[in-house]
């Protein structure tokens, strides 16, 4: 009884940890640090027109996200499209700190 009872509580919180992954709210939060990070490149990347593109459409496309995701629709996607969705977005917010950090040094003087 304990062993099913334990079974039931972990399938339970396993459920529940997904419900939060795919909440609305939390893709928003999501957008709003991509955007974030996207201006921080923008201000570190080379005057690249290229990059510069890049960026602008990252930050106008998580502005959209942001609207959709507050959208009643939005939480009649599937839980499997969400989660692609987040874990695309996951991607995106690694590329970005990864372009960060390998962005040159403002000045060739040690600090």
């Amino acid at each position: 009884m304990i062993r099913l009872l334990k079974k039931k509580w972990k399938e339970w919180r396993s459920y529940r940890a997904l419900v939060r992954q795919v909440d609305p709210q939390n893709f928003q939060r999501m957008a709003r640090e991509i955007k974030e990070l996207a201006q921080l490149a923008a201000q570190v990347s080379p005057e690249n027109a290229d990059i510069r593109s890049q960026i602008s459409n990252i930050q106008r496309e998580m502005d959209q996200l942001g609207e959709m995701a507050a959208k009643p629709e939005f939480r009649r996607l599937s839980t499997g499209k969400r989660l692609l969705l987040r874990q695309g977005l996951e991607q995106s917010k690694e590329q970005l700190i990864q372009a960060i950090e390998a962005a040159p040094s403002p000045t060739d003087l040690i600090q």
